[in-house]
C-alpha cells in the first residue's frame, strides 16, 4: 500500500473525515482533526482524492482530548464515534463550520445561526441496539460494528449511551452464557442471540430490554427475566423479538413479551408519550427540547398546521395546545395508531389523523384545506422532488423543515428557494449526536 508521511490535517469534511493534501490531492483520513500530523497508508485511490488510514500519529492538534474508550481509534475502531478525541466545544465549532460550508454559497450567511450544543455531550442516547458475538475466549460478548463492516468491536462501556445499558448488557451476557445460549453467526445462519437492545425514558426511570433471536427458543428465559428485574428495577419490559431471516435488518416481524410491556413512557415539552420499542423517537431528548423551543418561537398561534412524517406525533402533539388546528400525516398505520393514543392520553382534541404517503396525499390536502404551516421531519433521504413541487405550487405560508441530513436538506432548500416562492427565515443547526459528525438542522421558510 502507498505510504504518505507527516501529512497535516487542515479541516474536517462531512462524513467525519479529516482532510489533508498531498500533490494537490485531497486525502480523507478518519479519526483525525485539524492540526493533527499523521503518517498514513492509502486504502482507496480516486482521480482527484484518496482515502487513507493512520499508521502513526506524529502529533495531535490543540483540540485533542484523551478519548477514554478502548473501542475508539486504534487498529480496529468501532463505528459509533467519529470525534471522541475532540474537546466537545471544538466538536460544536467544527459542525458549525461544516454547515456554513454547505449552505453559505446559496443562503445569506446572516440567516445561518451558530450550532447549538447538546445539553449532554455524553450518555445522551436513549436507544441502542448492539450485535452479539464471541470474544477471543469463545464467550458471549456485545459491541458495535466497525465502520463499513459487520465485524463486532467489543465494548465494556460506551460514552454515548447511559452506563446502565452496559451494566444490563454485561449481566445478560453472563446469564446467557450460563444457559448455553449461542451467539448468532450471520455467515452460517446458526446460533440464536443476534442483538440486544435498550430504550429508556429521559430520567432513566423506565427501561425496555429487547433480545433479538434467530428462533423462538430462548433457554431459561424465565430465570433471565427474574434476575434482570430483581437487579434492575427500572426495567419495565423485556421483549424477545424473533428475526428468522438472513441479512442485516435488526428486527423481525415476530415478538414475545417476556415481562411487563413493550413500551415506555417519556415526555417532550410537557407532553406525555407512549413509545413502543419499534417506534421512532429522537435519541437525544435534551437537544430535541431545544429544537421544540425554536419551533415554538416561530409558530403562529392561529395557524392550521400539517405535521407530515409525524411518526407517533412527537412534534405535532407537543405544539397542539399552541395552534388552532393540527393534522398528523404518517405512512405507517402503526405509528398513526400510537399517535392517536398519545393524543387521547394528553386530552388533545384540535387534531385529525391521516394515514398515507406525503407525496401522494399532499395535493389533495392542499386543495381541500391548505394548511398555514407545514412541519416536515422526513427520513434521511429527504422529501421527493414531486412533493417539493407540490409545496411550491401550494399556498402554504410557512415551512418548518427538520432534517437529520444536511446534504438532502440543502438539495430540497435549493428547489424551494430557486422557485422564488419561498424565502429563508433562518437555518439553525443542533448537535443531536455528540462525538459523531452527524448534525440536525431546522430550516424555517416563509411564502414570498
Amino acid at each position: 500500500m502507498k505510504q504518505l508521511f507527516e501529512l497535516k490535517i487542515e479541516k474536517l469534511a462531512m462524513g467525519g473525515f479529516g482532510i489533508a493534501y498531498h500533490d494537490s490531492k485531497a486525502i480523507f483520513v478518519p479519526y483525525t482533526a485539524p492540526g493533527d500530523v499523521v503518517d498514513v497508508y492509502v486504502t482507496h485511490e480516486r482521480k482527484d482524492h484518496s482515502f487513507a488510514k493512520v499508521s502513526r500519529y506524529v502529533s495531535r492538534g490543540e483540540a485533542y482530548t484523551e478519548p477514554g474508550c478502548d473501542a475508539f481509534g486504534g487498529d480496529n475502531p468501532c463505528g459509533g464515534c467519529d470525534w471522541l478525541m475532540l474537546d466537545y466545544q471544538a466538536q460544536v465549532e467544527h459542525k458549525n463550520t461544516l454547515i456554513e460550508g454547505l449552505f453559505s454559497h446559496f443562503i445569506d450567511p446572516a440567516k445561518i445561526y451558530p450550532t447549538i450544543a447538546s445539553p449532554l455531550p455524553k450518555h445522551y442516547r436513549n436507544k441502542v441496539f448492539m450485535p452479539v458475538g464471541k470474544d477471543g475466549y469463545k464467550k458471549l460478548s456485545y459491541g458495535i460494528y466497525a465502520r463499513w463492516s459487520h465485524r463486532i468491536v467489543p465494548h465494556a462501556a460506551c460514552h454515548n449511551h447511559p452506563p446502565v445499558f452496559d451494566s444490563i448488557a454485561q449481566r445478560i451476557m453472563q446469564l446467557c452464557q450460563k444457559a448455553k445460549v449461542e451467539a448468532y453467526d450471520e455467515t452460517s445462519h446458526t446460533g440464536s442471540l443476534r442483538h440486544i437492545g435498550f430504550r429508556c425514558s429521559s430520567d432513566l426511570s423506565e427501561i425496555l430490554v429487547v433480545l433479538v433471536t434467530r428462533s423462538a427458543k430462548l433457554p431459561f428465559s424465565g430465570l433471565l427475566v427474574k434476575q434482570l428485574t430483581d437487579e434492575f428495577p427500572a426495567i419495565k419490559g423485556i421483549v424477545q423479538n424473533i428475526n428468522r431471516e438472513h441479512g442485516n435488518i435488526i428486527l423481525g416481524d415476530e415478538e414475545k413479551v417476556l415481562y411487563g410491556r413493550d413500551y415506555i413512557f417519556d415526555t417532550l415539552s410537557n407532553t406525555k408519550f407512549q413509545i413502543n420499542y419499534r417506534s421512532f423517537w429522537q435519541i437525544n431528548i435534551g437537544t430535541m427540547e431545544l429544537i421544540m423551543d425554536s419551533i415554538r418561537s416561530r409558530m403562529n398561534p392561529n395557524a392550521n398546521v400539517l405535521d407530515a412524517f409525524c411518526g407517533i406525533g412527537a412534534i405535532g402533539l407537543s405544539l397542539a395546545a399552541e395552534v388552532k388546528s393540527l393534522v398528523l400525516l404518517e405512512e405507517l398505520p402503526e405509528a398513526i395508531e400510537d399517535a392517536k393514543q398519545n393524543a387521547a392520553m394528553n386530552g388533545i382534541e384540535n387534531i385529525s389523523f391521516i394515514t398515507g404517503k406525503f407525496e401522494d396525499l399532499l395535493p389533495e390536502l392542499v386543495e381541500q384545506n391548505c394548511p398555514d404551516t407545514l412541519i416536515m421531519d422526513p427520513p434521511r433521504s429527504g422529501a421527493t422532488k414531486e412533493s417539493i413541487e407540490t409545496i411550491i405550487q401550494s399556498g402554504i405560508k410557512q415551512i418548518i423543515y427538520v432534517s437529520c441530513s444536511p446534504m438532502t436538506l440543502a438539495r430540497d432548500l435549493k428547489l424551494l428557494l430557486n422557485s422564488e416562492k419561498y424565502k429563508l427565515q433562518s437555518l439553525q443547526s443542533f448537535d443531536m449526536f455528540p462525538n459523531t459528525w452527524h448534525i440536525e438542522c431546522l430550516a424555517v421558510l416563509n411564502r414570498v
